[in-house]
C-alpha cells in the first residue's frame, strides 16, 4: 500500500468510517464501512443488494467520517465522490480491503455474500476538490 498523500491520510489509520449517502428526497443515510486508503484514493465495499448502491448511483457525493464500531462518528466529516468499480479495479480494491481487514473483509464479508447469493460492490472514494 502506498502512503496517503492527500487529505485522506487522516483515514489511513482508521478501521472503519461512517459513509453518508443521500436518499432520493435528500435525506442523509449513514452506514458503517471498512476502509482502505491507497495514495489519493480510498476504497469501501457494500453488499450487492444494499439500498446504498441505489443512493450512490443516483448521487455519488458522500461524506465520510471516522467512526466507532457501532457507527458513531468520532471526527469531522469530509466530502468525497464515490465511483463504482468493476473488473480489475474491483479485484484490486477487494485485495486492499482484505489486507487491511483480514478477518472481516477477507473472510466474513465474502462468506456472507456467498451465503446470500449476492456480489459485493466496491467503490473508490476521492475527496471533492482534489
Amino acid at each position: 500500500m502506498s502512503t496517503p498523500t492527500t487529505g485522506l491520510r487522516i483515514f489511513a489509520r482508521e478501521r472503519r468510517v461512517r459513509l453518508t449517502a443521500y436518499a432520493r428526497e435528500g435525506t442523509p443515510v449513514g452506514h458503517v464501512s471498512g476502509i482502505a486508503v491507497e495514495g489519493d484514493r480510498a476504497y469501501v465495499r457494500t453488499p450487492g443488494r444494499d439500498r446504498r448502491n441505489a443512493h450512490l448511483a443516483r448521487y455519488p457525493e458522500v461524506e465520510i467520517t471516522p467512526a466507532t464500531l457501532g457507527g458513531t462518528p468520532n471526527g469531522a466529516p469530509v466530502k468525497a465522490r464515490a465511483r463504482r468499480l468493476e473488473g480489475a479495479e474491483a479485484r484490486h480494491a477487494a485485495g486492499l480491503l482484505a489486507r487491511r481487514h483480514p478477518l472481516t473483509q477477507g473472510l466474513a464479508v465474502p462468506f456472507w455474500c456467498a451465503m446470500h447469493l449476492s456480489r459485493p460492490v466496491h467503490y473508490e472514494l476521492r475527496l471533492v476538490g482534489e
